[in-house]
């Protein structure tokens, strides 16, 4: 199956929407879902123009495409409100029956699941999609670079349409914005090396699919996950983590040389602090595996200090991953003939920290980042500016024309679906 659309955007598919709660208004805010059933009620087919943006500059737009799939796949209206209203209630009930089953598996399970999607196609009998020309939707593309105030995404047709899916897809915009936004901050910084994102552990599992691809957008080289990198065909990286570690009694060599064996065509990546003496495990690593040895992290606790570093105390911050620390391995790496081996640093790094390492000329060859991709905020906001092509807006609002917005077509999102 295609995972892009003719234009080059990513299918819909990709993001396994809940469909039917996406119609039903289901997550949304419930103002919105209101609206759109007033304006059902009251017959109207007014067309509005809406503008999406965001307030900063200098961000990294993402979410773009997910936030179209969302339209095209939610876009629209019931046929009978009252019958879909039925069918929906029905499809919750179906839908927890089949979570509730698939504690017990086997054939409770399958049966349950049956009943979910039943229930899926009664409620969609009950839908009718938005057709050929009742919406004009165009847009930016992920990794555009935007401002405050520059359209994202623009949309023309009846609010009734597209009133429910509001929070969903300016949810969609802001989460991948920001992600995208922090990683192209730490890129920039690193200035041409690699940044891995390795924010798995930081927030909801569920988070994993789209955040991966937000920090993909974002330049980032490498994820941790395989969900974090299946959105774009790729797989996750990863070294070893300290329990490993302490299974083999604190061993580092004897972990490392496991992982060797039993993934001989991965780069070996030794984890090297856990001894808290950087500077011997790495030495002991690379004289162990020679050639094979990738390289070694370093990802020291910010407040530890590196048995290396105790005799250099009282002249720099000594905690953590420091330059001198750095340094330290490189030249002891260097000074027996490892000069291949590459020096990765973790824990607490952000935007700034890297870029006071590039500065100073700290000998890192990658920089694993992980909580500091996840702070901040990319507020997204939807507003009507034109009523029937006439400016109408809230105080303070007003159409911004972008010759940057492209036209897209919704029905290509939803590839080879049938009609609903």
């Amino acid at each position: 199956m295609e995972t892009r659309t003719g234009d080059g955007r990513l299918a819909a598919w990709i993001f396994d929407l809940p469909v039917v709660e996406l119609r039903a208004g289901y997550r949304s805010a419930v103002y919105f879902d209101r609206s759109r059933r007033i304006l059902a009620a009251e017959g109207d087919h007014t067309r509005v123009t809406m503008q999406v943006f965001q307030r900063s500059d200098a961000m990294v737009a993402c979410g773009v495409d997910e936030a179209l799939a969302v339209l095209a796949l939610g876009a629209g209206e019931f046929r009978d409100p009252d019958a879909a209203d039925q069918a929906f209630a029905a499809y919750l009930t179906a839908r927890d029956a089949a979570r509730r089953a698939r504690s017990r598996g086997g054939e409770a399970w399958v049966e349950g699941m049956r009943a979910q999607v039943e229930a899926e196609a009664a409620f969609d009998r009950h839908w009718r999609r938005a057709g050929p020309g009742e919406l004009e939707v165009s847009a930016l593309r992920d990794g555009d670079r935007v401002d405050a105030w520059e359209p994202v995404i623009e949309l023309t047709g009846p609010y009734r349409l597209v009133a429910h899916l509001e929070s969903v897809y300016l949810g969609a915009l802001a989460r991948r914005t920001l992600v995208a936004s922090n990683v192209r901050r730490v890129v920039d910084a690193a200035g041409g090396k690699p940044v891995l994102f390795f924010a798995d552990r930081f927030d909801h599992w569920a988070t994993q699919g789209g955040d991966g691809y937000a920090a993909f957008v974002g330049g980032a080289q490498g994820v941790a996950t395989d969900a974090q990198a299946a959105w774009w065909g790729e797989r996750g990286l990863g070294t070893i983590p300290h329990a490993l570690i302490a299974t083999f009694g604190g061993d580092t060599v004897a972990a490392v040389a496991a992982f060797a064996r039993q993934f001989p065509g991965v780069p070996l990546i030794a984890l090297v602090d856990f001894d808290n003496d950087s500077v011997a495990t790495s030495l002991a690593c690379a004289r162990a595996f020679g050639e094979r040895l990738w390289g070694v992290r370093l990802d020291t606790s910010g407040t530890m200090v590196d048995r290396a570093l105790w005799s250099e105390m009282g002249q720099f911050a000594p905690t953590g991953v420091n330059r001198r620390l750095v340094e330290k391995v490189r030249q002891a790496l260097d000074s027996e003939g490892f000069d291949h081996v590459r020096v990765i640093v973790s824990g607490g790094f952000t935007a700034e920290r890297i870029a006071a390492f590039e500065a100073t000329g700290v000998p890192v060859d990658s920089y694993a980042v992980g909580s500091a991709l996840l702070k901040g905020s990319a507020d997204y906001t939807s507003d009507v500016v034109l009523r029937e092509g006439r400016p109408c807006a809230k105080v303070g609002r007003t159409h911004r024309p972008s010759a940057r917005l492209r036209p897209v077509d919704l029905s290509a999102h939803r590839g080879a679906e049938a009609p609903v």
